[in-house]
């Protein structure tokens, strides 16, 4: 017994280990993205900033691209977490300001050269919360897994493009006004999941 404890919490140890040092790896990346172009980072300026081993960043993450997604997620994350019980809206006017705040840092990895796909990295990001918002209207709805999944599709497609959109006029509308707009969309979408209501 005592055996299986000890070896429960080595195993908590070396979890949080890995996840302190993914940390790490993921505040350099942020801060040589609040000073540098995209296209100027690189594994080797990440981990010289870290003072860790290209060993140990290929240990963690498979290349630039997954940290560039563990650290997009783990951002927002941060960011809806404490509106996350006042409703999408809510959530998506937090990430809009924090946009905003962050704005030469977002147009920077938007319109660099030398970022990840920001298109199938926002989707995938976006489209995990837009699915459970799919999943929560569509409760007591008899409607097929794969139309959900093509609703949450359609919705995180749209809003990825308005939020590129957005960013390249210059953030020039309000966050408040653009989600509350966007909000608009995700209210109307009951008569787009009853169309696909089989039990109807």
């Amino acid at each position: 017994m005592a055996q299986q404890a000890c070896c429960f919490f080595e195993g908590v140890l070396a979890l949080m280990r890995s996840d302190t040092r993914k940390a790490l790896f993921s505040q350099a990346l942020l801060d040589q993205l609040s000073a540098s172009s995209t296209d100027q980072i690189s594994v080797s300026s990440i981990t010289k900033a870290c003072g860790l081993s290209r060993q140990s960043f290929y240990y963690h993450f498979h290349d630039l691209h997954e940290l560039y997604a563990w650290t997009l997620h783990h951002e927002l994350l941060k960011i809806v977490r404490p509106v996350r019980d006042e409703g999408w809206q809510a959530q998506m006017q937090a990430l809009l300001e924090s946009m905003c705040e962050k704005r030469s840092l977002v147009e920077r990895i938007v319109q660099g050269n030398g970022s990840p796909d920001m298109d199938a990295l926002l989707k995938n990001e976006f489209g995990i919360h837009i699915m459970r918002a799919v999943e929560e209207s569509a409760a007591g709805l008899d409607i097929l897994p794969s139309d959900r999944a093509l609703i949450a599709r359609f919705y995180t497609a749209g809003l990825v493009e308005i939020i590129k959109i957005w960013v390249d006029g210059g953030m020039r509308e309000t966050p408040e006004r653009l989600a509350h707009r966007l909000g608009i969309f995700i209210v109307s979408s009951s008569e787009l999941l009853d169309n696909f209501n089989r039990s109807r």
